[in-house]
């Protein structure tokens, strides 16, 4: 099935030719078309045979906006802390205004995907080697389902020959074929390996003592379980068994070569079009219970815990103290409310403003990550106290992770209850917030329910 005429394809090509001579550099040429109902994970288990190790896929909650993107067509990095978000979105800024698009991409148009580290201070291990302080990417394809409506988009530059047209307008062709492909199992796990736990438990004791010094309020402290596969993990199934398992939750798989980071988190940092902004406020957490009756006490007990209260707190006052620095309007409800997924059950507070002009979605970005529900409260001491007792590279764990489009909005999520997939070895990342009178024993209890979304996914358990 051709969607997009070859012709359609060739004239552009040829308008942007003409474009790149005048200003000598290279022009994108991005055309955008609506097509039937296409199946997202269908077209990213397709788009494998082309594009291995160079895709992602994107999914909100309620799967009324998916992408699947394939191949890339440009790469946008930053590398240290000078303003990371800022550079992106120079970069990006600066490549799409001079792109030739056809009618139709103003309705979806060229978007690019990616993330960054969450914390680029922090000593770097060969874990993340894949990924950079800052990496995004514009895909040669890309799959948009919005609305109930799909579309396909193909990113191309000028400086390629027609002969590269002519392999676009084939994989395209092939990729929006309805032929069904060979169902994939994942692998299975050999062994999961707790990194450092008791000492990891050992850090909790000399962080609260520093928190009832009054150095801080809250830090939050990772750990990593890494897992060990009979065979190479298949990226699809597992992103199957995610879209399955874990309602309410954002789905987000980034390829990098052989590298794969994916995940499914609750949790929403900022979403910005036109002027409209959101976010949310999601810390303090309790596990689901096994009947209805035990869920229900389970929640009542989170909504009047003191501890998880306060740690909840913090974060709504710095997200609102934040947006209000840039943003009219700011509102959350005066009380949260519960967010249940599959293994647990979260306080939630929603928070919506209208932002200033000038705001952009990098700034936006800038002035939330990290949250008190990721870092800790005040922020740089928190972040320092991280670096020195927390021995996980954290890369791009509980970084933010999504997309902006060619009118700068976006959404971007805090990248958590993830993993990171090395062919035959996966590690996976879990953390919580330590206050004053946390105890390690319950901490390191929350963070096996936190492992449980992705070793489900993978098809395992933590008694392996």
């Amino acid at each position: 099935m051709i969607t997009i005429p070859f012709h359609h394809i060739v004239s552009l090509w040829e308008e942007a030719k003409v474009k790149a001579a005048s200003i000598n550099q290279s022009v994108l040429i991005s055309y955008t078309k609506k097509i039937e109902q296409q199946d997202p994970l269908h077209f990213f288990q397709k788009s494998e045979q082309f594009f291995e190790g160079q895709r992602f896929f994107w999914s909100n909650p309620d799967h009324s906006h998916m992408m699947v993107g394939a191949g890339v067509t440009a790469e946008f990095t930053a590398d240290g802390e000078d303003d990371r978000y800022h550079a992106i979105e120079t970069q990006w800024k600066r490549f799409i205004r001079q792109a030739i698009c056809n009618e139709d991409t103003h309705s979806i148009g060229p978007v690019m995907y990616g993330g960054f580290s969450f914390d680029p201070k922090k000593d770097k291990t060969k874990l993340w080697d894949q990924f950079a302080d800052a990496l995004f990417i514009l895909p040669t394809f890309m799959l948009t389902k919005v609305e109930g409506n799909t579309y396909i988009t193909i990113n191309y530059l000028s400086d390629c020959d027609e002969s590269v047209l002519k392999e676009l307008v084939m994989q395209e062709e092939e990729l929006l074929n309805r032929s069904s492909i060979k169902h994939v199992n994942t692998t299975s796990i050999v062994k999961c390996l707790e990194m450092d736990p008791m000492e990891w438990k050992e850090s909790i004791s000399k962080v609260t003592e520093k928190i009832s010094d009054g150095q801080m309020d809250k830090v939050v402290l990772a750990r990593e379980l890494r897992v060990l596969f009979q065979d190479k993990v298949n990226v699809t199934p597992v992103l199957e068994n995610l879209m399955e398992e874990q309602a309410n939750s954002y789905l987000f798989t980034v390829e990098r070569g052989t590298d794969c980071f994916l995940g499914a988190t609750p949790e929403q940092l900022v979403k910005k079009q036109g002027n409209k902004v959101q976010s949310m406020c999601l810390a303090g957490s309790i596990a689901r219970g096994e009947s209805v009756e035990e869920d229900a006490q389970l929640g009542s007990a989170l909504l009047t815990d003191e501890k998880n209260m306060h740690e909840h707190d913090l974060v709504v006052q710095m997200i609102r103290a934040s947006l209000e620095k840039v943003c009219e309007n700011v509102r959350t409800p005066s009380e949260p409310n519960l967010y249940k997924m599959k293994h647990i059950q979260h306080l939630h507070t929603p928070v919506t403003a209208e932002s200033n002009d000038g705001c952009s979605l990098s700034g936006l970005i800038k002035l939330l990550h990290p949250t008190p529900a990721l870092g800790g409260f005040p922020q740089e001491i928190s972040l320092q106290t991280i670096r020195e007792v927390e021995r996980l590279d954290r890369g791009w764990y509980a970084g933010p992770l999504g997309w902006m489009d060619w009118k700068e909005d976006g959404e971007f999520v805090v990248a958590i209850r993830s993993g990171l997939l090395q062919e035959r070895e996966a590690s996976l990342f879990a953390g919580c917030g330590i206050v004053g009178d946390s105890d390690p024993e319950s901490e390191y209890q929350e963070t096996q329910i936190k492992f449980r979304p992705m070793l489900s996914a993978l098809g395992g358990n933590l008694t392996q």
